[in-house]
């Protein structure tokens, strides 16, 4: 009795089953990084603006610029200052005291697709990165 193989079925489904599963993960890499970049240059961007203007409502406008400029929602960015909870940059407590010598840390929070598809993404999680910068000594305060 000859046994006869259905080798273009079988390539189809290990194909459907082990390459499918390993291209969207790895397709899924770009966003999720380029999300967690973001969140470090944010982070440092609004901490420098804070510092220099002594604002930390205005480096929170700059993080909102920031966002849409790269095409992320209001819902998509959270922002955290001097050990606060992090929340929606409108929303986010004004936690830093900035005068000489002092430090203003900030935590920026990007939301990140777990799996991008055609169809969609799929789950996600935040993604963060937290700067410090220090308030001049001998700069002049108003």
């Amino acid at each position: 009795m000859r046994e006869h193989g259905h080798a273009a079925a079988e390539f189809a489904m290990g194909v459907a089953v082990l390459l499918l599963p390993v291209a969207l993960v790895v397709a899924s890499f770009g966003p999720w990084s380029e999300r967690r970049v973001f969140a470090e240059a944010a982070a440092a961007e609004v901490s420098r603006a804070a510092v220099l203007s002594l604002n930390e409502r205005a480096a929170g406008e700059l993080l909102e610029s920031l966002a849409r400029e790269h095409g992320l929602g209001d819902d998509e960015v959270r922002l955290g200052w001097c050990g606060t909870t992090p929340s929606p940059v409108s929303a986010a407590s004004h936690g830093c005291v900035l005068t000489r010598g002092s430090v203003a840390t900030s935590r920026v929070e990007v939301w990140a697709p777990l799996v991008s598809t055609p169809w969609g993404e799929v789950g996600g999680l935040w993604v963060g990165a937290e700067h410090s910068e220090p308030v001049d000594l001998y700069r002049s305060l108003p």
